[in-house]
């Protein structure tokens, strides 16, 4: 059976009812009423249609708003109905009459999120600001702003009982709300990508579903923020996800052109209902309230399609394709160097013992692979991967970055130092404490083993007494002395490994056949030595293996998401440009990691080198680490500091790169003791806690770096003074960052500076090891109260005191609470402008990448008289990572530029048409015309623009008619955003964005 409007055939199971239509443009996030009789469909038409599900009559059109409806929300008496829009209101309806009760302002971005709580008292909106706001829903007063999260809301959902909201946002988290206290209970990490869908299970009260770009489906175990399965099948963006009304199914809607239902007691595909997808961020479905229906949407997002479901035979349905279940557990190897651990590594995966020198890279090695029996005949493979990480000091800013997701950590020390056995080993310590702070509830508890090594050269040079007072200080899960070479206590300590994993506890993947084939690949061709190969490449060996699948039109989709799945447990990873897949990304520390010692080398002291220098790979490198291959070893360089940028491990002055944890210049110049405010002692990575706050600091928007000495920076403000603060190493892990001022910074300023430190050392540290205490000085005469003197005054239940040099009456009383105060505005605007320049400054390198591979994301077709026009456009997109191909930059004088289009042209991926002053398209040009006619015969996007110049709005040749025009004429809706939706397929927020980069030339 088919559609009777498309060629693909109905699923079993599956009776459509009605197809409902009437939209002028894609229809967004759909819902029902309470009562199921009800539909709304917002659409980027700007409008609301009311259906009647039962006779599929159109009830009521809703207008008002003046940009594309995302969203809408039923109130749970089913009489009101709420709707979000591009154009940053929150619109409340009586779903009677159509009567427009309200009008709710505030947001300052596109809502992208509506939802009701259960009782019907508040209204929750998210927007592309960054904010959840409350609303009384009675009256449409607003009640509070959730503001803890630092990127765009994509969706909203409360919990079944109302205790908690739930939202997905763009910066790959889901976070869950208590909705009493209305602080964040839980920040749920694990995807890879923007966060689309949220959506509660009605069956299980704590279970929550999330969909990403990143193409799976995870879900959560909300009481503790565990994630517990990842599900796998989708070959393009999940973007939104509804469970049915008994919790035994869940729907998912992707980009890849499909709708799949999961049963939920197995997580497996038992139906792929084909539906052409238009592209935008939130076509929605939705199950009905209280009965087997589902409501979709067909014809690129054009109609609802109404379908009746037959529950029996749809639970009865096999999996529509192999499913295989499985799990990954990841184990550290961490310590100093040279204490053994590449050795011991290597005889844990059942190598034979090698003597080995001090790793430069990462290691990432099999340590077991099982499968146990499930219940109804089921199989779970179990795959544990031992990560051995260099330990050299220069080299832990950039191994300290791959201490996440962990399941068990080894600290390994060296049982024949005749120094201190011990080195390092706090350290790395408190380096693991902090990174399973910063993971939270994502994974279990993790479990720590102390290893003595080598204890083949002299036995243990240190009692047992001590050993024993060390384990039980750190809270180690045992203590193991180990040979390598002899092979000492190592199946002792493989089995304690291996039985510290809880795998009941660790997330669960569904994933096809076809996922597990293409991840067993990559794997080979990874251990076979490849280091660099485009998608494409890859995907041609892979369809030339023995038992490859027959090629199929949805086979290239699905070969790409699984490269994406493979990146996301570090075994590969996706470059920003060319279409390239690193298949050794190990070669990203060595190179990082020398070019990290190099630096600290360097004769002027300043931490810096020239991006130039770095780029030609002139600094010293391990020979027999360094890529032979010249070509491919300048794309990885090209990768390794747009991936130093994007940690924040260093900053761009160009032309020069600066890596704030690499100065040695001494500073002479401290700033006087009445400079000092306030002192914060913490534990962690403290040289990579140091760095980042460096680089955010400076691209904060409100302060400027000024000079950097070993382990200190100054800033001035921008609104005048001098701010800065030095670091003191204070032992292995343990660090003591001092602020100060100079006399013309104002308080206020202070209170920034202050207040954005903390914000940032609070993120990253637990809370009983960050401590924080305050520079008491007499405002008088300048005298210090010392931190020994304080310190009694304060065990006394001393408040004050009189200053022995003018006898002013001192307070010791810390006034100012930051632990108990919320960011400030302007705090949380500098850490969104630091982020976007963080982004801003990556872009470029992906850029620099994109022009060494010849990877255009845009054609830039125009009228000569319009040039300096487009070329002030095609800055901008270069500025945001989008290299656009323009004749004027890259064709070469003298030559005929035909022929040399003709072949680029296969690699640009779209084309924008611009028609300017004059009025007249460059389509009147025959060549180009035909030019144009390629890229949409290849279905290329091919975006009409018209500049701010452009008197009027052009006729279009008939091949171009139907393309939606970007005008920059208006500036609402903001015309680059546009034009990178064009070229993208995505709607990213980039306004701000803009305004910042146009402020900074």
């Amino acid at each position: 059976m088919s559609d009777e409007n498309t060629n693909d055939p109905i699923p079993p199971g599956f009776i459509l009812r009605h197809t409902l239509r009437g939209h002028k443009d894609a229809i967004t996030r759909i819902a029902w009423s309470s009562d199921g009789h009800l539909l709304a469909s917002p659409s980027i038409d700007n409008t609301i249609r009311l259906w009647d599900v039962r006779t599929g009559q159109l009830l009521l059109t809703l207008m008002g708003h003046s940009d594309r409806i995302n969203c809408v929300a039923w109130s749970p008496n089913g009489r009101i109905l709420a709707s979000g829009s591009f154009d940053s209101t929150i619109r409340i309806w009586d779903a009677q009459s159509g009567q427009l009760l309200h009008v709710l302002t505030g947001h300052t971005g596109w809502v992208n999120g509506v939802a009701w709580s259960p009782d019907g008292r508040v209204l929750a909106s998210g927007a592309e600001d960054a904010t959840i706001r409350l609303w009384d829903a009675l009256t449409g007063q607003s009640l509070q702003t959730l503001s803890e999260q630092f990127s765009f809301i994509n969706n909203l959902a409360w919990s079944p009982d109302g205790q908690v909201l739930a939202s997905g946002s763009g910066n790959k988290t889901v976070l869950l709300w208590n909705a009493q206290t209305k602080q964040l209970q839980h920040t749920l990490t694990g995807h890879t990508r923007s966060v689309y869908g949220v959506a509660w299970s009605p069956s299980e009260r704590a279970l929550l579903a999330s969909g990403s770009i990143d193409n799976t489906i995870r879900l959560w175990e909300t009481a503790m923020g565990q994630e517990i399965r990842v599900l796998e099948g989708h070959a393009g963006a999940v973007t939104s996800i509804s469970f049915s009304s008994d919790g035994r199914l869940l729907a998912s809607k992707s980009r890849d052109d499909t709708i799949r239902i999961w049963r939920t007691n197995t997580w497996e595909t038992v139906v792929v209902l084909t539906e052409t997808s238009s592209g935008h961020k939130t076509p929605g479905l939705a199950f009905h309230p209280v009965a087997p229906v589902l409501a979709t949407l067909g014809e690129k997002d054009t109609v609802i399609r109404i379908w009746d479901l037959d529950l029996a035979t749809i639970l009865s349905m096999p999996p529509i394709t192999p499913v295989v279940h499985y799990a990954n557990a990841k184990v550290v190897l961490v310590g100093d160097s040279g204490v053994g651990k590449s050795g011991l590594g290597l005889v844990l995966t059942g190598q034979p013992f090698v003597p080995t020198e001090s790793t430069h890279g990462r290691s990432v090695w099999t340590l077991s692979s099982s499968s146990v029996n499930l219940k109804a005949g089921r199989k779970e493979t179990r795959e544990t991967l031992l990560w051995d990480l260099a330990g050299q000091p220069g080299y832990r800013l950039i191994h300290q970055l791959h201490l996440n997701e962990m399941v068990v950590a080894l600290v390994v020390f060296d049982a024949r130092s005749e120094t201190d056995p011990f080195v390092g080993v706090q350290h790395w310590d408190r380096a693991l404490r902090q990174a399973q702070f910063v993971q939270g509830n994502a994974m279990p508890p993790l479990k720590k083993f102390l290893v003595a090594a080598r204890t083949d050269r002299g036995g243990i040079g240190v009692s047992p007494e001590r050993i024993q007072s060390l384990v039980q200080n750190s809270s180690f899960d045992g203590y193991f002395e180990t040979s390598a070479k002899e092979g000492k206590q190592i199946e002792a300590l493989k089995k304690a490994i291996l039985k510290a994993i809880d795998w009941d506890k660790l997330p669960k993947i569904s994933s096809t056949l076809l996922f597990q084939d293409i991840k067993a690949f990559l794997v080979a061709e990874k251990e076979a030595g490849r280091v660099l190969s485009t998608t494409d490449d890859l995907y041609r060996l892979f369809l030339s293996l023995k038992n490859a699948p027959i090629e199929a039109v949805d086979l290239p989709a699905q070969f790409a998401a699984c490269i994406g799945r493979v990146e996301a447990a570090g075994l590969i990873q996706q470059l920003s440009f060319g279409n390239f897949v690193l298949l050794q990304p190990e070669l990203l520390d060595v190179y990082a990691s020398a070019l990290i010692n190099a630096v600290k080398d360097e004769p002027d002291g300043l931490g810096s080198i020239a991006e130039e220098r770095v780029r030609a790979g002139n600094f010293r490198i391990p020979e027999d680490k360094r890529l032979k291959d010249k070509e491919q070893e300048k794309l990885l360089l090209i990768a390794m500091v747009e991936d130093l940028l994007r940690h924040e491990l260093v900053l761009r002055e160009e032309p020069f790169l600066v890596f704030p944890s690499q100065s040695t210049r001494e500073n002479t110049d401290l700033p006087d003791p009445e400079g000092k405010s306030i002192i914060f002692e913490f534990e962690g990575p403290v040289l990579n806690f140091y760095t980042t706050l460096v680089v955010r600091l400076s691209h904060s928007g409100l302060f400027k770096k000024k000079e950097l000495w070993k382990n200190a920076v100054t800033y001035s403000a921008n609104v005048g003074g001098v701010c800065g603060m030095f670091l003191r190493n204070i032992g292995e892990g343990h660090g003591e960052l001092t602020l100060f001022f100079d006399q013309t910074a104002s308080k206020e300023t202070q209170r920034y500076f202050e207040e954005y430190v903390y914000l940032h050392l609070q993120r990253r540290v637990p809370r009983d090891a960050l401590k924080r205490r305050r520079v008491i000085i007499c405002q008088e005469c300048g005298w210090i109260v010392t931190d020994q003197t304080l310190q009694l005054l304060v065990k006394r239940g001393t408040t004050e005191l009189n200053c022995p040099i003018c006898t002013e009456r001192i307070s010791l009383l810390d006034t100012e609470d930051l632990a108990q105060t919320a960011p400030s505005q302007n705090v949380l605007d500098m850490d969104r402008m630091a982020d976007r320049k963080r982004d801003q400054e990556a872009a470029k390198s992906t850029v620099q990448g994109k022009k060494e591979t010849k990877d255009f994301d845009v054609f830039l077709c125009y009228h000569s008289v319009d040039v300096q026009a487009v070329k002030q456009i095609g800055r901008q997109l270069k500025d945001l990572g989008y290299l656009p191909w323009l004749d004027q930059w890259e064709l070469p004088p003298g030559r005929p530029w035909q022929r040399l289009l003709e072949k680029q042209m296969r690699q640009i991926k779209s084309a924008a048409v611009f028609v300017g002053k004059g009025g007249n398209g460059p389509w009147q040009q025959l060549e180009i015309e035909a030019f144009l006619r390629e890229f949409v015969r290849r279905d290329c996007p091919v975006i009409p623009v018209l500049l701010a110049a452009s008197p009027k709005k052009p006729k279009l040749p008939l091949f171009l008619e139907g393309m939606t025009w970007v005008d920059f004429r208006n500036r609402d809706p903001d015309p680059m955003e546009q034009l990178i939706w064009g070229i993208t397929g995505e709607r990213t927020p980039l306004s701000k964005l803009i305004s910042s980069l146009e402020a900074d030339r």
